[in-house]
């Protein structure tokens, strides 16, 4: 076990949990944090994971030791063993140097108190729901704008060649909705025609017929 194994199995299992033990100093917690403004409000940040570090979280969830004993295709108790007198190391050293960087992962620090926390390298991803997600440049307008409001009394009106266009159609439906109910109605409607079309004599005969 050295720091770059430890950066390696940190950094894939950080991916997938939220919290991550360091057996007898505490462990990684990953927050998720929202969009934020930065540089004097002029860039909106995508969502982010935030990596923190709490001595006060001391139940190990045993994943680095599981992670390790598969990769390293060894006994989880050996695995447990070597992860053990590695931090143990790795915690003595940090109490006296106060900083220790983990490669491409970050550092941990501790302070005269002998409690520790972390600060994650700039580029360390851990939130895959980000990915290609970039920040945003705010365009700030140079005057006021404006907002259009549509009023559809205010609508641009018909055209002339648009009325007579409409006027036909609606000529041209009224004619066949009256042929169609001619057509249905023949019978209904035939002493209708007879008044119109013939006098008094004529129609007598019609009757005779």
């Amino acid at each position: 076990m050295n720091l770059k194994t430890l950066s390696r199995l940190l950094k894939e299992l950080i991916l997938t949990n939220d919290r991550v033990s360091l057996p007898g100093m505490g462990s990684f917690i990953a927050e998720l944090a929202p969009s934020v403004f930065s540089d004097r409000a002029m860039v909106i940040h995508p969502p982010f994971r935030r990596l923190l570090f709490r001595t006060s979280e001391i139940w190990n969830d045993e994943l680095l030791e599981n992670l390790y004993a598969r990769e390293m295709q060894i006994d989880l108790d050996i695995a447990k063993e070597k992860i053990a007198s590695f931090l143990k190391e790795f915690k003595d050293e940090l109490n006296t140097k106060k900083s220790i960087s983990i490669p491409d992962f970050g550092t941990m620090r501790a302070t005269d108190q002998k409690d520790y926390f972390f600060v994650a390298e700039k580029d360390l991803f851990i939130y895959r729901d980000a990915y290609g997600l970039e920040p945003i440049n705010v365009k700030i307008l140079t005057r006021p704008g404006s907002v259009e409001r549509l009023n559809y009394k205010e609508s641009t009106p018909l055209s002339s060649g648009s009325k007579r266009i409409i006027a036909t159609i609606t000529v041209i439906f009224t004619v066949i909705a009256i042929i169609v109910l001619m057509v249905i109605f023949k019978d209904e409607i035939r002493p209708v025609w007879e008044w119109l079309l013939y006098n008094k004599e004529e129609r007598e005969l019609l009757k005779l017929l």
